[in-house]
């Protein structure tokens, strides 16, 4: 009996010493870090994206997996992609063997990351995890994820650098960790600890040697902002484009001082972005908030070493305030601003819609059609060398910087094949000037100029470069209308946003 009770009591103890250790790794040196089986979601979600080139139609719902770290009791941090056409969310943690609906609180595609609310129904509660912000070259991370049977999965990758590179959901460049020397390709939401369990990232991309990580640091500020009860700003985006400046003849064309090595050179300046206000062409940009940018427009990071400028910028909320020291004609100057984003949806050709229906407008069978990025994907791999040229230079050439009252880009975009159309059928991709005399900056101009009342007995729709002009007769176009919208099963006719 004495035997028995004394087993009992050890147990006791060292389950007692378990539990000491595991809340001591949970508040290690006061700050949280992770506790796998309670701070860890599977997430699945449901979308179905429109058809691009028939914009009325929508796919078929698809589903995508991907992974997510608590940040709260009831709310988890993840990357951005999967959420751009999310129809339904579900999450499963490693206590619920049922799915938990959970929605949006805030979204950045500028940086990739998504914050969840867990439905306010669900009792279960996450153990959430602080965001670590430091860089040690070369330290082992363990790479961490809850399979779809509940199930802690593990891989590993060691920390090879720190760059700034292009982010899959916007036209911007963000801070990340490269990882090297990976156990395996990683998933996407995939949340990487140091040997303390300490957050380092989360994983965003990945190939069979390296793993893209979003660092803690843009993890800590992106919730800064997203975990407040107020509407989401987000941070500063560069609103110009420079070069590097390493050939000492351009350097002396500038006027600029021999001793004077520090500066890239100002390409393009952009309608809006950070410094968009304040910045010419060809200015020399020497520093942001005193920090010295190079011939390659990179600065001294404590932590990451080399570094882009475009980081400096990130990590202004907007409208908060950042100076520019530049060198323009022949003289130093200190220049002051706010930061500012450009939002991709309000390029001249917007980079991406996030979820937004497609605009369009259908008349006579002519499909008209707001251009986008995404439609210039159409021409599959290598699109940019088979693009028509027309198009392509509204997008590399203005997307940035319009042209004075010009706000998109309406294409015909082919033709739905009608009586009333023939001879016509084989135009398309091209781009709308006029319609009834009236200019088209925007796809409201061209619905307001066919519904213009005039004794005209036809609709003139005129297109750039030297493509025939476009006469759509009047007469009983409503009922034509009809039966083509019928013959083609097309139940929503046009879509033009305010």
């Amino acid at each position: 009996m004495k035997h028995v009770l004394f087993s009992l009591f050890s147990i006791g103890v060292i389950g007692l010493c378990v539990s000491c250790r595991q809340t001591a790794r949970i508040t290690e040196n006061g700050k949280q870090v992770l506790d796998a089986k309670d701070s860890l979601v599977f997430i699945q979600v449901s979308s179905s994206r429109y058809d691009v080139l028939q914009p009325w139609k929508r796919s078929a719902s698809q589903t995508e997996i991907c992974y997510g770290t608590a940040v709260g009791p009831s709310e988890v941090v993840t990357i951005a992609e999967p959420f751009t056409y999310a129809s339904v969310i579900q999450v499963k943690t490693s206590r619920s063997p049922e799915f938990i609906p959970a929605s949006i609180k805030a979204i950045d595609y500028d940086l990739d990351l998504c914050l969840l609310k867990l439905d306010e129904k669900s009792s279960i509660s996450l153990s959430p995890v602080t965001f670590g912000e430091s860089f040690q070259r070369g330290l082992e991370l363990k790479g961490q994820w809850l399979s779809s049977e509940a199930a802690v999965k593990n891989s590993r990758g060691f920390l090879d650098r720190a760059v700034v590179r292009n982010c899959p959901t916007s036209y911007q460049r963000i801070l990340t960790f490269v990882l090297s020397s990976t156990s395996r390709q990683t998933s996407r939401g995939e949340v990487f600890t140091d040997s303390s369990g300490t957050a380092y990232g989360i994983a965003f991309s990945s190939s069979e040697t390296e793993v893209a990580v979003i660092p803690g640091q843009m993890v800590n500020m992106f919730l800064k902002e997203a975990q407040k009860d107020t509407e989401y700003i987000g941070y500063g985006t560069p609103g110009f484009e420079t070069y590097d400046l390493t050939d000492p003849s351009v350097r002396r064309y500038l006027k600029m001082p021999e001793e004077m090595k520090e500066g890239c050179y100002v390409s393009f300046v952009y309608s809006k972005g950070t410094g968009s206000d304040i910045l010419k062409d060809g200015d020399v940009l020497l520093a942001i908030d005193g920090k010295t940018i190079d011939a390659f427009g990179k600065y001294k990071h404590a932590l990451y070493e080399d570094i882009s400028y475009e980081h400096l910028i990130t990590l202004h909320r907007v409208g908060e305030p950042l100076s520019f020291t530049v060198f323009r004609d022949g003289q130093k100057i200190e220049l002051q601003t706010k930061s500012t984003r450009f939002d991709s949806s309000e390029m001249l050709v917007p980079y991406q819609e996030y979820g937004k229906q497609p605009e369009y407008f259908i008349t006579g069978g002519y499909v008209f059609q707001k251009l986008t990025l995404d439609y210039l994907r159409l021409w599959g791999e290598n699109w940019q060398g088979k693009v028509p040229p027309h198009l392509l230079h509204y997008y590399r050439n203005l997307s940035m910087n319009p042209p004075a009252g010009r706000k998109e880009i309406v294409v015909l975009s082919y033709v739905l094949p009608a009586e009333i159309n023939l001879g016509y059928q084989n135009l398309g991709r091209i781009v709308v000037k006029t319609c009834n005399g009236v200019e088209i900056q925007e796809m409201s101009d061209l619905a307001r100029a066919l519904t213009v009342a005039s004794d005209s007995p036809f609709h003139v729709i005129e297109f750039e470069l030297d493509y025939p002009t476009l006469v759509i007769p009047k007469a009983n176009l409503e009922q034509i209308d009809q039966m083509i919208f019928q013959l083609y099963g097309i139940q929503k006719t046009s879509n033009i946003l305010p």
